[in-house]
């Protein structure tokens, strides 16, 4: 599967508790890192996400851009997918709208949760499609 940044997924989230299936936002594609969209926003940063202008999701969201980077081995993230009971959400489901992206980098950018190491290969990633 050939992700690109702003890509959203649907895999089984192993890293919850407890573990269930979870949108996840691609930020670094060939590091394979991903950002949680969830139902409520998260303290340490978060950008709203209707469902007017994301057709994957079931109601209006937020995109945890302040939240727990998850970072994924290849077949680790394509056996997560594999689990997906739905065939039409194995694989990408959707993208994250353009008119969001500038407050989600913003956010990505303020999050006290995610390292410098680590925001400067994202914003690289983000930065480079469609902004």
């Amino acid at each position: 599967m050939q992700l690109s940044a702003w890509d959203v997924v649907w895999p089984r989230d192993a890293f919850i508790d407890p573990p269930k299936f979870k949108l996840w936002v691609c930020v670094e594609p060939e590091q394979l890192w991903f950002l949680r969209i969830n139902t409520k926003p998260d303290k340490f940063g978060a950008v709203g996400l209707t469902r007017a202008d994301h057709p994957f999701l079931d109601h209006d969201s937020w995109f945890a851009c302040g939240g727990q980077l998850v970072m994924m081995r290849e077949a680790e993230f394509l056996d997560s997918l594999d689990k997906q009971v739905h065939p039409d959400r194995r694989g990408i489901v959707g993208s994250i709208a353009v008119g969001v992206r500038a407050d989600a980098l913003d956010g990505i950018r303020q999050s006290p949760r995610l390292a410098p190491a680590l925001k400067t290969p994202i914003i690289r990633a983000l930065s480079g499609r469609n902004l």
